[in-house]
C-alpha cells in the first residue's frame, strides 16, 4: 500500500508554514494519480499558497507495481534508502534511480513489457550514432515509447530545453537481448542501477569475450 507522510514546510520566501504531503512508498494500483504525477514529472512540485513561490521538494521513496512485478527506489541526490530485498520482493525486478526522469523512463519501459537492460544497450548504440551527428556533444537519452516495430527515444542536447526524437528498429532490441543471452546476464538479487554505465560495461565484456 502507499504510505503518506504529512510534514510542515516553511516557505523560504514568505515564511508561511504549510502542510506538505509526501510518500515513502507509492503503490501504482492504489494510487494511479501518483503514477500520473510521476509520468508528468510533477510529483515533487510544491507551491506556496500565500506568495506562489515554487520549489521541487525532492525526497526518497519507493515505487511498487505489483501487477507488473517491479520495484524502483528513487533516491534524489544519492540519498540512501532503507529498502531491502525481502523474500516478498524476491521475484520482483528491483531498480534504483536518482530522479523522476529516470523513474518515469523505467515506468515507460516496463509498461511496454521491455527489458530495461536491453533498452540501455539499444540506447548506447543509438547515442553513439547521434553523437557523431552533433560533433560528439554530451547528451542525455530517455526511452519514450514503443510504436509498431520501433523504439523511440527523447534526446536532450546541451542548451536545448526541448528534446529531439529518434527511433530505432525493434530488431536492434532483439540483438541486444541476444547479447545478454550470450553473456548469460542475470539481474542481481538486490536493487541495481541499470544505466549507460552498465550498458558500456556489458558492451565491453561482449566485445572482449
Amino acid at each position: 500500500m502507499s504510505t503518506e507522510i504529512v510534514k510542515d514546510i516553511v516557505c523560504p520566501q514568505c515564511g508561511e508554514s504549510q502542510k506538505y504531503r509526501l510518500f515513502s512508498s507509492i503503490n501504482s494500483r492504489e494510487n494511479p494519480e501518483l503514477k500520473q504525477a510521476i509520468l508528468e514529472e510533477t510529483l515533487f512540485d510544491w507551491r506556496c499558497r500565500r506568495c506562489n513561490y515554487f520549489a521541487a521538494m525532492a525526497y526518497p521513496f519507493v515505487y511498487i507495481d505489483n501487477e507488473a512485478g517491479f520495484v524502483v527506489c528513487t533516491a534524489p541526490g544519492g540519498s540512501g534508502s532503507t529498502v531491502e530485498a525481502t523474500p516478498v520482493l524476491g521475484p520482483y525486478v528491483k531498480r534504483r534511480v536518482k530522479n523522476l526522469a529516470e523513474l518515469k523512463e523505467k515506468l515507460l519501459i516496463f509498461d511496454s513489457k521491455l527489458d530495461d537492460v536491453a533498452v540501455e544497450l539499444v540506447k548506447n548504440a543509438l547515442c553513439t550514432i547521434i553523437k557523431r551527428s552533433y560533433n560528439n556533444v554530451r547528451l542525455h537519452a530517455y526511452f519514450s515509447r514503443m510504436e509498431e516495430e520501433k523504439l523511440e527515444f527523447a534526446i536532450y542536447l546541451p542548451r536545448k530545453p526541448e528534446p529531439v526524437y529518434h527511433s530505432t528498429r525493434i530488431e536492434v532490441y532483439a540483438q541486444s537481448q541476444e547479447v545478454l543471452r550470450t553473456l548469460n546476464y542475470s539481474d542481481p538479487e538486490d536493487f541495481s542501477i541499470v544505466d549507460a554505465r552498465l550498458a558500456k560495461r556489458i558492451i565491453e565484456e561482449y566485445q572482449n569475450a
